[in-house]
């Protein structure tokens, strides 16, 4: 992780850090975790436009409700990338992942919903 002190006209000095906060933290599987938040996110974001009760996403989903709670306290550790993946296509939501590294070889991971398809 690169880190790099700033300091500002007023004195005061930012530690700036390059990479995820899972790296920042020095999490293992840091990547994996940046990757499954980027799609809490699209879970998270639909459930709450679509103004869905926990019970409702559930149902949508095909999941419990105790899983949608999970999702919704960012319970990263109980869900796999394929089944959050599972979930946003049961929620009818079209997303392209794209991951690349920056120029200092840090993941970058962009999530982007699509325009709705006809199903």
């Amino acid at each position: 992780m690169k880190r790099k002190k700033e300091t500002h006209s007023d004195d005061t000095q930012v530690l700036v850090l390059k990479g995820s906060v899972f790296a920042q933290l020095g999490l293992p599987d840091a990547d994996d975790l940046l990757r499954k938040s980027r799609l809490f996110n699209v879970i998270s974001d639909t459930i709450k436009e679509r103004k869905l009760t926990q019970a409702a996403a559930a149902e949508a989903m095909g999941v419990d409700q105790a899983d949608v709670s999970r999702i919704s306290n960012g319970k990263l550790d109980r869900f796999s990338l394929e089944r959050l993946m599972t979930m946003i296509h049961r929620l009818g939501v079209d997303i392209e992942l794209v991951q690349t590294r920056d120029q200092d070889g840090y993941l970058v991971v962009n999530v982007r919903r699509l325009a709705a398809s006809a199903r």
